[in-house]
């Protein structure tokens, strides 16, 4: 065993993983102290220069920085006092408060654990230095020392490079200055995004096909609107025909249409106008807006032209205050989240009834539960190029899913084949944002406002 072949993937902490390192070093050829790695023989660790070595070594292990340290043991280092390759001296032990409370004249700062490991008869100090974090502080000698060679003054930055410990350069501080302020810093945002969008079907409102279901309909309409029958001509007047007619004063039993008996068996003039009145404002509607707005809440308010997201946080954090935007690109399409208003056309023009209509009371406003903000609705901005649309997503637990949010997209009978959707995660919490994006396919399929609204039904809506 050699250092060459050693295991370095996992922590070494247990006395037979101590023992194993301290045998590689044993039988390693020398001169392959690392980063991570220090071994010494000869200290006499009741010394001050005993005691400054270790200390030394503790510091520069401590002031390495996290990436780097993270690649060998999961940012352990190890100190060993007592075998170097091919001998193995040892040391004389101190009880670990006594090792501790010496080596603290040097070092206050750093987390190490000291361990005794029994080895070919001798016994080898191993001490565990604890990986660096982002927003340890950075580690100073704490007291001078000097031992006529060299003079270490308190404040003494120590670094440990590929082999050595030395004090630290302008590029070592500046990594340790980055490594302190990285702990005020909330770690980057990790989530998962995804897109599972319906096939979109096109819209094809062709100004030809619009006019042609407009003309079906009034015919539909004119055939169904309950007008009464035109009023017969009127019969001249009959004279009494006898001395008896005249005097019972039976003169004329002829039907007077003028009577109130007899109005509503007859379409009243008056009525007529009114009827005509109606029948123009619903046409007028009709084609001003009502008739392809009710188709739009027909698709929206349906199970089909939808695109899904998903938000996921597969760490083992939580995050808070995720918000979720969504860009699509205006190609010949329109973007949904809700629509208001009722359902359906306008009601159909009706044949005047004035004894209903003094009766029925006054329509009230239609509402869907789409109507609602909430949530799932989102926030849609129309940016001319693109709609941008933005959902408060809230707070994810770690391995949990939010519940999908979803658009509804209504392409033309232009729209591209494909259309890249981009979403952008941020939280509260994080820095940074996460990013995806999704192609999502238009097929050739069309839908007509025949598929919503028959233009001459079976029956009167």
């Amino acid at each position: 065993m050699s250092l060459n072949n050693l295991d370095t993937t996992v922590p070494m902490r247990t006395q037979d993983e101590l023992h194993t390192l301290v045998q590689a070093i044993y039988d390693s050829p020398g001169g392959q102290e690392t980063n991570w790695l220090e071994w010494k023989c000869g200290h006499d660790l009741s010394t001050n220069e005993g005691r400054f070595a270790v200390s030394k070594a503790i510091l520069g292990f401590a002031n390495r920085a996290v990436d780097q340290a993270q690649q060998v043991c999961e940012g352990l280092a190890y100190m060993v006092v007592g075998v170097e390759p091919g001998a193995a001296p040892g040391v004389s032990p101190f009880d670990h408060a006594t090792l501790s409370q010496r080596v603290k004249t040097y070092v206050d700062g750093p987390r190490w654990t000291p361990n005794y490991v029994p080895f070919e008869g001798v016994t080898v100090l191993v001490i565990v230095i604890e990986a660096p974090r982002a927003g340890h502080r950075i580690h100073t000698l704490q007291k001078e020392f000097s031992n006529g060679k060299s003079a270490n003054k308190a404040g003494t930055v120590f670094h440990r490079s590929t082999a050595h410990t030395e004090p630290a350069g302008p590029k070592e501080i500046a990594m340790l200055e980055d490594r302190l302020l990285a702990g005020t810093l909330s770690p980057d945002l990790d989530l998962r995004l995804s897109a599972h969008p319906d096939p979109l079907l096109r819209l094809d409102l062709n100004p030809d096909s619009l006019q042609d279901w407009l003309v079906r309909h009034e015919v539909y309409v004119r055939a169904n609107n309950g007008a009464p029958a035109d009023q017969p001509p009127p019969r001249p007047k009959r004279e009494p025909q006898s001395p008896i007619e005249r005097i019972a004063g039976l003169y004329d039993f002829s039907p007077d249409v003028s009577s109130t008996w007899m109005r509503g068996l007859y379409a009243d003039p008056k009525d007529r106008d009114e009827y005509e009145r109606r029948f123009s404002s619903y046409f007028a509607k009709l084609r001003h807006g009502a008739l392809t707005n009710a188709v739009v809440r027909a698709i929206v308010r349906g199970n089909g032209n939808k695109i899904a997201f998903n938000v996921g946080n597969d760490t083992n954090d939580s995050v808070t205050g995720i918000q979720l935007s969504v860009t699509v690109p205006s190609l010949d399409l329109v973007v949904f989240t809700t629509v208001s208003g009722p359902d359906p056309l306008p009601p159909l023009p009706r044949w005047p009834d004035h004894f209903k209509d003094m009766l029925r009371p006054s329509p009230s406003p239609s509402f869907s539960p789409h109507d609602l903000h909430g949530p799932t609705t989102g926030s849609l901005i129309d940016m001319g190029d693109a709609y941008e649309i933005t959902w408060d997503i809230g707070n994810l637990r770690p391995g949990e899913w939010a519940a999908p949010v979803e658009v509804t997209v209504i392409p033309s009978v232009d729209t591209p084949s494909e259309v890249e959707v981009k979403m952008v995660a941020r939280a509260m919490d994080r820095r940074r944002s996460t990013n995806a994006t999704a192609m999502i396919s238009v097929v050739d399929d069309k839908m007509t406002i025949e598929d919503f609204y028959e233009a001459n039904p079976d029956r009167p809506e």
